[in-house]
């Protein structure tokens, strides 16, 4: 994965050079002179995607200004090639933020010029913090991280190194240890990740020892950003607030509050960059429009050892119900954007969601008890959450459960990305790792193998996290689910007509047998004579007879009956992208199973390219139900994979549509490949979304069936459309 292939060494000489500073209990008394808080913005803008956004926050933030009670200080990396504003600078530079009104430039006190700097480097991280927090001290302090978050991979990439940087959650939760010894701080007030996907229980661990409260989202996270005028305003005005106030005020004034928002300027601006429009837009509209799969959670990180006991004593729990139960929880709860690519179901699940469907399907007095447990924790451990209508099944926490490939790929020695290696507080602290293993290997469960003393504030820097980095597998086996049918089955597909107009439609039928079906799809690809090959111009979830609900989130209950007589109606129909002047044919994958065709979400999978620079980033443009454009995620890595963010298209900027073809290997099997298609140009307009019966010529119809962990079979029939 780009930018997050670093192997962690062995930490135990940092922890015993820190246990040799001041003990981190020990903080200096407050000094007459001292400031109320401390805020401490740690800005890594050195991408092409982010410059502006984060730039835009820091002066979002000088609206406010430090005050007499309320320090803010920041260190602002830009990126060399891309946003070109307030003078193209392209170094690292630290401010005093002081007040200024003006969005496109900074004001602020530039207190020193660092150069090109590493800020995916834990030293730089430290560095910044001990220089602030000795300069200007405060009686509470609080650290804001703001980049790309991938959850527990970690996040705040850096290519301006030769071989690209990150900071993996260990070397967060290992700088912020170092930079209370340093300084002899008892704790931070609060630790906030503005950043992608941060709200993950694996990569909370890592904080939990060394904050009292921290604000991180489940989901990516808009271009928007957080409210910065109005969190700090809030400080402003009630300076002798707590960070636990401040937590909740971050997640109440996210989105809605935002200077881009709520400013006529701002907002107008805005608009015009985002829909292409320069029509007025209500405020309160548009923050509507822009929450809807917005996320976002304050912690109270002090109730968070008796979170991780009580989700230990659930896993633990687990091990004793059908493990059908748990696929299917696993397979339907309520999932986020992956960093691991898009061939494989996303393994970020909202924890509270799996929780509670899973203690639904298996119908188990035991894990019913643990889930309530559980649920009293997670309740506790919640200051406050927001989410929007488009993540349903959102409840604050994330957690980690790949498909057996996925888990391979993480948990081995020769993994590349290693959960244990890169959590290694959190796998040592919970059994979450032990039961992953167990549900595929059948490996027993210690329940006692855990070290509840990896999340006390009071002893936390004296562990050696390598201990707790052992891999899950000691090989790469076949896995799959112990007590979980996996035998699919299909008869070959049948259909009423052969040769149809494209206003006309055909009935395929078949036969499937197995118990544990996830999704049916259908999937169209038409032959393309001059290459020999077939193109994928569609594909789609097949609804069931029945479609169930739980806390908003829809998936199909097929029946065996539905099964054994399996009838889908295909009308021939093809969709294309059109930026308003070129027209291309583009792929709509389903990405939510939604109760209606209208109720799901689409991606169209691409090439970004920035016209400033041509720098490339693979892309995926988000599409609801009734095919209106919703947002453009762009990843640090190739095919999907590495930190997403969302994206604002700007003017001149390109997306080359990605393609799946159909071409025969050397042994003569179909193999399925991805090629650059068409190039659409980003102007005043978003893109739109237009279909059309489908052209004449052969079409292979599929039908594709997925089980519970993933595994999918197929039958295919070819069907010729004539011209009317």
């Amino acid at each position: 994965m780009c930018s997050l292939n670093r192997v962690l060494a062995a930490l135990a000489a940092a922890v015993l050079a820190m246990s040799a500073l001041v003990p981190a209990n020990a903080a200096p008394p407050p000094q007459e002179d001292e400031r109320e808080w401390l805020v401490m913005l740690y800005q890594n803008a050195d991408d092409e995607v982010l410059e502006q956004d984060i730039f835009i926050d820091l002066n979002e933030a000088e609206r406010v200004g430090s005050s007499d009670a309320v320090t803010i200080v920041s260190q602002l990396d830009r990126y060399e090639g891309g946003f070109d504003g307030d003078g193209d600078w392209t170094t690292a530079r630290r401010f005093l933020v002081t007040q200024d009104d003006d969005l496109s430039a900074l004001a602020s006190e530039e207190i020193e010029d660092l150069g090109e700097i590493d800020s995916g480097a834990p030293e730089t991280l430290v560095d910044f913090a001990v220089w602030a927090m000795t300069t200007y001290p405060a009686r509470k302090y609080a650290l804001i991280l703001s980049d790309h978050g991938a959850g527990w991979v970690g996040g705040w990439n850096d290519d301006a190194p030769d071989d690209g940087s990150s900071l993996t959650i260990n070397e967060i939760d290992q700088a912020l240890a170092e930079i209370l010894a340093e300084t002899g701080v008892a704790h931070f007030d609060l630790v906030g990740f503005d950043a992608c996907l941060m709200s993950q229980v694996e990569a909370l661990a890592g904080v939990a020892p060394y904050a009292r409260y921290a604000v991180a989202s489940q989901e990516t996270e808009p271009a928007i950003g957080w409210a910065y005028a109005e969190l700090l305003g809030s400080l402003e005005n009630k300076p002798g607030q707590s960070g636990r106030e401040l937590a909740k005020t971050i997640v109440a004034s996210y989105i809605a509050e935002d200077v881009r928002i709520q400013d006529d300027e701002a907002r107008s601006d805005y608009v015009l960059d985002v829909y292409g429009t320069e029509e007025a837009v209500d405020p309160d509209e548009l923050a509507e429009l822009e929450s809807q799969s917005v996320t976002l959670t304050a912690v109270d990180l002090t109730r968070f050892p008796a979170l991780i006991e009580a989700l230990n004593e659930f896993a633990y729990a687990l091990t004793e119900v059908d493990p059908e139960a748990i696929a299917r929880a696993r397979t339907y709860a309520q999932t986020f954007e992956s960093v691991f690519g898009e061939e494989l179901p996303s393994p970020y699940l909202d924890l509270g969601n799996f929780v509670g469907l899973v203690a639904e399907l298996a119908q188990s007095k035991e894990l019913t008890a643990a889930a309530r447990t559980l649920n009293r924790a997670y309740v506790a451990a919640i200051l406050a959450e927001k989410h929007g209508p488009g993540r349903p099944g959102a409840s604050g926490f994330s957690i980690f459960f790949p498909v057996p490939e996925l888990l391979t790929a993480v948990g081995t020695e020769l993994s590349e990305l290693s959960y244990t290696g890169y959590a290694s507080r959190f796998a040592g602290a919970s059994l979450w790792d032990d039961f992953l293993v167990f549900h595929y290997t059948n490996q027993d469960v210690d329940p006692d193998a855990v070290e509840p003393e990896l999340l006390d504030a009071e002893n936390a820097a004296e562990f050696d996290l390598a201990d707790y980095a052992v891999p899950m597998l000691e090989t790469a086996p076949e896995m799959a689910s112990p007590g979980i049918d996996t035998e699919l089955s299909m008869e070959p597909l049948e259909v009423s007509q052969d040769e149809i107009t494209a206003g006309e439609s055909t009935l395929l039928s078949t036969q499937i047998s197995g118990e544990n079906v996830g999704y049916v799809y259908i999937e169209v690809s038409r032959y393309d004579e001059e290459s020999e090959a077939y193109v994928v111009e569609d594909l789609d979830y097949i609804a069931a007879e029945e479609t169930v609900e739980f806390d908003g989130i829809y998936y199909p209950a097929w029946s065996a009956e539905d099964l054994e007589e399996f009838i889908f109606e295909w009308e021939p129909t093809l969709y294309s992208l059109s930026d308003g002047e070129t027209e291309a044919f583009a792929l709509l994958e389903p990405a939510v199973y939604g109760a209606s065709d209208q109720e799901g979400e689409y991606d169209v999978r691409g090439i970004y390219t920035f016209a400033d620079s041509g720098q490339e980033r693979y892309a995926i443009l988000k599409f609801n139900g009734l095919l209106d454009y919703k947002g453009m995620l762009a990843f640090t890595g190739a095919e999907g994979t590495g930190a997403p963010r969302a994206l604002l298209p700007q003017a001149g900027d390109t997306f080359t549509i990605l393609e799946q073809w159909y071409q025969l290997d050397e042994e003569g099997e179909w193999k399925i490949g991805e090629y650059t298609g068409d190039t659409l140009t980003f102007g005043s307009k978003p893109f739109t979304v237009n279909a059309y019966e489908s052209y004449p010529g052969e079409y292979s119809l599929g039908i594709l069936v997925s089980d519970l962990l993933d595994n999918t079979i197929a039958e295919y029939a070819t069907v010729y459309v004539r011209e009317e």
